[in-house]
């Protein structure tokens, strides 16, 4: 899309997202006196066009190598900071230490507006091929040049594996046991934070199985897919800072880990850790008393 047609879909939107619209409105005039940038992409609620007043602008900046992330990104920080979008109240620059061809910056502004803006080497965008994904600008067009992106490549880069799959399902078991553990410790904080993290592995699992876009982000996927689609009883793994509220809960997110991993390998195939559930489970029905001495870790 050329800056004039995003500048088009950004006339668009209701005036509710007239907040939004301004900050968008802004990079866009940022993408077309910035020769690095070669696309600038939003997407979540406002790809899907399912936004609302409290919004955040979730969106990506592609530039032409890796070697540009680093400039842009701290222009555009250096932009924000010099006032070309008033009322900001301030702004985190994040370098992933996970991926350091990718920056962020996330910024806050005083009428509640908040933009997650991600730079990214031009070689590793796919949003084009994403469904909730508008892509506003683009550089490359005007570059006879510059090959489509093949749509292939861009769809196996946001597909469920059976392995991931398999890896959620452990790392949920994994947590259970956990759970145990603190519990036999008496360390309830620890335990409470446990089932918290066993729930997000069943929403990931969930919503790989109900047809998610991106699983791996859990309860929003699910919610977006469709609120009504719950994994049933999910409610039920909610507990006080009680240890028995506690077991009790742990309990009924083993038997719903188990049901999603199950409902998820329908969709995607995959070798369950079915030994670790069941060593999880038989753990998980034991009484608490029946501990025995346990080591620190």
């Amino acid at each position: 899309m050329s800056a004039i047609a995003g500048r088009a879909w950004l006339a668009g939107l209701p005036d509710s997202l007239a907040a939004q619209r301004r900050v968008m409105a802004r990079l866009l005039d940022f993408c077309a006196a910035t020769p690095q940038v070669t696309s600038f992409s939003v997407g979540c609620s406002l790809g899907r066009g399912a936004a609302d007043a409290l919004s955040d602008v979730d969106a990506a900046l592609g530039v032409a190598s890796a070697a540009d992330v680093g400039a842009v990104e701290s222009t555009v920080a250096a932009t924000l900071r010099a006032g070309a979008l008033p009322g900001l109240v301030d702004l985190l620059r994040d370098r992933s230490p996970r991926d350091d061809q990718v920056s962020r910056i996330f910024a806050q502004f005083a009428d509640r507006t908040q933009l997650d803006l991600a730079i990214v080497p031009q070689s590793g965008i796919q949003l084009g091929r994403r469904p909730d994904f508008v892509e506003l600008y683009d550089g490359a067009a005007a570059d006879p040049g510059a090959g489509p992106q093949d749509a292939g490549e861009a769809a196996s880069a946001y597909a469920v594996s059976g392995e991931q799959v398999r890896e959620w399902a452990f790392h949920g078991w994994i947590e259970l046991l956990d759970i145990d553990k603190y519990l036999r410790r008496g360390s309830l904080w620890e335990a409470h934070e446990r089932l918290h993290q066993v729930r997000h592995h069943v929403w990931m699992l969930w919503a790989a199985a109900t047809g998610a876009l991106y699983p791996w982000h859990g309860l929003s996927q699910v919610l977006d897919n469709d609120p009504r689609e719950l994994p049933p009883g999910i409610e039920a793994t909610v507990a006080t800072l009680d240890a028995a509220d506690l077991r009790r809960a742990a309990r009924v997110s083993a038997t719903l880990l188990a049901a999603a991993s199950a409902a998820a390998t329908r969709a995607h195939p995959a070798d369950l850790p079915q030994a670790m559930a069941g060593y999880v489970t038989s753990e998980l029905a034991r009484d608490s008393r029946d501990a025995g001495d346990v080591l620190s870790d």
